[in-house]
């Protein structure tokens, strides 16, 4: 007989199934902070682009040579360094003409100023006034030549003879019929693709071009807006030099020519 005196029993629990899959747990995390909504960038990377070093590297070399060319513009200082302690006045004749001499190439009147530690470039230019009409009054077998944008010291033409005695270029260094006609296509075409110099000359002028490249008389002046973006040409600072002009200017035009 049951006892119904203190009511019904506790229900006994459920007996665990080992069979059965366990609850998951509750998938709401501890900090309900919610994640930035910021969505990533999803521009893909440029991969002909320089990564971030790179690009600095880039620009501090970039840096670095502009530095080396103003070390050299100014007379091979560097920066932070005192520019050098000028002549004084009775000094500075002699000073520009010793420069001149033992440079070998065409110095500017302001490659000279900062060689020199001159404040302007004025007093260069006077002295070199002087100096040729004292050399030319004295009778001397040098005179000073407007050259490349510069000046140098040669010897005057009626002594170019007995000069060429002594400095005698070997054949290899001399010009070819076609190394001169396709430097000429090039000086008064320029800048000039290769395919605008064959057409001229009527035959194919790589290698003469590269001949020219190397004595550094010819130089890559850009690439050309045509199909294909062909290379254009132009002289240097040393066909100047080598061809005693001063400019550009001062080629022959065609009337010259027609006299020759």
């Amino acid at each position: 007989m049951r006892d119904v005196s203190h009511g019904d029993p506790a229900p006994e629990p459920d007996p665990v199934d080992p069979t059965a899959a366990p609850t998951p747990a509750d998938p709401t995390p501890a900090d309900p902070t919610p994640a930035d909504p910021t969505p990533a960038d999803p521009t893909p990377a440029d991969p002909a682009a320089p990564p971030v070093g790179d690009a600095t590297d880039a620009e501090a070399a970039a840096q670095d040579a502009a530095d080396e060319a103003s070390e050299a513009k100014a007379g091979g200082r560097r920066r932070g360094e005192a520019p050098p302690t000028p002549p004084p006045p009775e000094r500075l004749e002699g000073a520009v003409e010793a420069v001149l001499l033992a440079s070998g190439e065409a110095l500017s009147a302001e490659r000279i100023r900062d060689l020199l530690g001159l404040p302007s470039a004025l007093p260069v230019r006077d002295v070199l006034t002087a100096i040729r009409a004292r050399w030319r009054d004295a009778g001397l077998p040098v005179e000073i030549q407007d050259v490349a944008g510069g000046h140098r010291v040669v010897t005057r033409p009626e002594f170019s003879e007995y000069v060429r005695r002594l400095w005698r270029r070997p054949p290899s260094d001399r010009l070819s019929t076609s190394l001169l006609e396709t430097l000429s296509i090039v000086a008064y075409k320029q800048p000039v693709a290769r395919v605008e110099i064959e057409r001229i000359r009527g035959v194919q002028c790589g290698e003469a071009l590269r001949q020219l490249l190397e004595r550094r008389l010819l130089k890559v002046a850009g690439r050309s807006d045509h199909p294909g973006r062909p290379l254009l040409y132009a002289t240097t600072t040393r066909f100047l030099e080598v061809f005693g002009l001063a400019s550009l200017e001062d080629l022959p035009n065609a009337k010259d020519l027609a006299r020759l």
